[in-house]
């Protein structure tokens, strides 16, 4: 079953993208922090994940950077409130799989996430 991590600093996105994501069939699993998730074992087991830009300490582009860093090729949606179109393309570029503006639509979430389990090499 495929294992979904949402990182957002706001409980109420995690909760709503955990809840969508069950309502899939798929195993959620939600972190207040990129450094919550980096130091947790769900990393290696990570399908797609679901990343905030906005976070303190590490942003969402930061967290995946440093997971190709350190090896894992973990599908990645980003996600915020505050577009910017360089910070999207440059994260395009990178290999992230969709950059979604808050509040997005539901299904676009689905998508991306289909999408992204579709073509998951990790």
């Amino acid at each position: 079953m495929p294992v979904i991590s949402i990182v957002d600093d706001d409980e109420s996105i995690r909760e709503a993208v955990e809840a969508r994501m069950m309502s899939l069939g798929f195993h959620a699993q939600t972190f207040s922090s990129a450094a919550d998730f980096l130091a947790s074992p769900s990393v290696a087991h990570t399908s797609c994940m679901v990343a905030d830009i906005h976070m303190p300490h590490m942003t969402g582009v930061e967290l995946y950077r440093r997971l190709v860093d350190l090896g894992y090729e973990i599908p990645t949606i980003l996600i915020t409130a505050y577009p910017n179109d360089k910070v999207r393309a440059r994260a395009l570029a990178e290999g992230v799989i969709c950059y979604l503006v808050k509040p997005f639509d539901d299904e676009e979430l689905v998508r991306c996430v289909r999408y992204a389990l579709s073509n998951d090499t990790g």
